[in-house]
């Protein structure tokens, strides 16, 4: 009976684990599909990173490159899960915060929140910019 409610039990922790992946890629189909993601490389860090902006919602959706990505996977793989290869949140929210700089907008991050593995979204608030006075 035992053995019967740990192989349950994996059942579904396995199928939340799934569910969970489904409803991330859900969530950014639904909201960043049709944006035209930039490819841009952190002067800082020196990691790339793909971003998905949408300026009017003060929202985007940052993920490492194509390539970045897939040596995150192929660390965790290499490891067996054992290793978490991770990049951590912070990172995703300081390199979009780094991006608006070079778009000419002066932001601070309000929320960060794990999409899918490894594509955060950052919810961001911007000053307003001042037009120059007439001359």
């Amino acid at each position: 009976m035992g053995n019967m409610m740990n192989r349950m039990t994996v059942g579904v922790a396995a199928l939340a684990f799934l569910l969970t992946g489904c409803a991330g890629a859900q969530y950014a189909m639904q909201n960043y599909s049709g944006i035209t993601p930039i490819s841009w490389a952190s002067p800082t860090t020196r990691k790339a990173y793909r971003i998905f902006d949408k300026p009017a919602e003060n929202r985007l959706m940052i993920t490492l490159s194509i390539g970045g990505a897939a040596v995150q996977g192929a660390g965790a793989g290499f490891t067996w899960g054992l290793a978490d290869t991770r990049t951590p949140e912070v990172v995703y929210q300081d390199a979009a915060i780094e991006w608006l700089a070079t778009t000419g907008r002066k932001c601070t991050a309000t929320n960060a929140s794990l999409i899918l593995e490894p594509q955060y979204e950052i919810r961001y608030a911007c000053e307003a910019v001042v037009a120059a006075p007439a001359t």
